[in-house]
C-alpha cells in the first residue's frame, strides 16, 4: 500500500499534483492512536489517505475545510473545525514538510 501516491486518473481534469508527505497521523479511533498516513495535496484539495489496520482509508478535504497548517517542535499539524480538530503528524518518512506547507497556506489565503 502506497499511501502517498495516487494515480493522475483519479484527479479531476483541471488537477494537478502539490507537495505530499507521509509519516505518522496520531488521531484517536477507539483504541489505537497512531496511524501510517499520508496527505497529497492538489490545486483544488488535499487527500489524506490512512492505513487503518491493513485497510485504505481516504477522506477527501477542501481548502475551506482547514483553519490552519504549521510546523513545530512536535510535528506537522493541519487544524480542521470543530468536531475534528487538530491532527498532528510525527515521524515524517517522505516528502518535504516545509514545502507542504507553503502549498497548504496559500491555498488557504
Amino acid at each position: 500500500m502506497s499511501l502517498n501516491k495516487i494515480s493522475s486518473s483519479e484527479l479531476y481534469p483541471t488537477e494537478s499534483f502539490g507537495p505530499s508527505v507521509l509519516g505518522t497521523l496520531i488521531y484517536k479511533v477507539g483504541d489505537q492512536t497512531e496511524f501510517k498516513g499520508a496527505y497529497i495535496t492538489t490545486n483544488e484539495r488535499i487527500i489524506m489517505n490512512v492505513d487503518m489496520m491493513g485497510e485504505e482509508y481516504r477522506r477527501v478535504f477542501s481548502y475551506a475545510d482547514i483553519i490552519d497548517v504549521y510546523i513545530n517542535d512536535k510535528g506537522l499539524f493541519i487544524e480542521f473545525p470543530d468536531g475534528m480538530g487538530k491532527i498532528v503528524m510525527v515521524n515524517i518518512e517522505d516528502g518535504d514538510t516545509n514545502a507542504f506547507v507553503t502549498y497548504v497556506k496559500d491555498k488557504l489565503n
